[in-house]
């Protein structure tokens, strides 16, 4: 496991104890700590209060801190963990948000999962495949080829392609959308152009959805 190498020396001389024994702390507020990556390992970012640097090639990336602030490169999977952490990624594979309090931003995600309560996602291309089980959270992309709502979440896209919502008390605000299935109840919808085939059988869902422009 790639667990901070690169900065370890340096947190260590930082926190060496008066008879001379280095501790490696729990808190380490104010550190800026560069991470090499290595692919085929797992990245743990550990402490609270911290901005981390990943440089080279990740793997699986997970942060464990809590108000941590990560600059990141293209990772086959990132894991959050900790709560009100603010993340700048490349493109990412697999991104599970279970923390709550979470802002992210990247370029595109093939699989994206949210959990963590209040947390926010910015996609500026495409999210291959997206579920938010969550409450106040919200997910802003250009283009979602899946999207499933189970909880109550805020969802803004330009496409989407296939969407069903389970859960309740849900916004969509969509420029466009191929398919959408409603289940849950008390779910708003606006769709602002195109066709779209729906099927709601949900109780209290209100539907806008603007016919084709000519």
């Amino acid at each position: 496991m790639t667990f901070l190498r690169n900065a370890l020396s340096a947190v260590l001389a930082l926190t060496a104890t008066a008879a001379g024994a280095a501790v490696v702390p729990a808190h380490a507020a104010g550190l800026v700590v560069p991470v090499q990556c290595e692919i085929g390992d797992e990245t743990v970012l550990p402490w609270d209060d911290v901005a981390y640097d990943l440089r080279g090639t990740c793997g699986v990336v997970r942060v464990t801190g809590d108000d941590t602030t990560v600059t990141m490169p293209t990772a086959t999977r990132l894991v959050v963990d900790g709560t009100g952490s603010t993340i700048t990624a490349k493109s990412l594979g697999g991104l599970d948000v279970v923390g709550a309090g979470t802002s992210l931003t990247a370029p595109s995600v093939q699989s994206l999962a949210v959990s963590g309560a209040g947390s926010t996602v910015t996609v500026s291309g495409l999210v291959e495949l997206a579920e938010l089980a969550s409450t106040s959270s919200s997910l802003s992309a250009d283009t979602i080829n899946v999207l499933r709502l189970r909880g109550s979440d805020t969802v803004r896209a330009r496409k989407a392609y296939r969407t069903r919502v389970t859960g309740s008390d849900n916004v969509l605000g969509l420029t466009r959308a191929d398919r959408l299935v409603l289940t849950g109840a008390r779910n708003a919808v606006t769709v602002a152009r195109g066709r779209t085939t729906v099927r709601d059988r949900g109780a209290d869902n209100v539907l806008d959805l603007r016919p084709r422009r000519r």
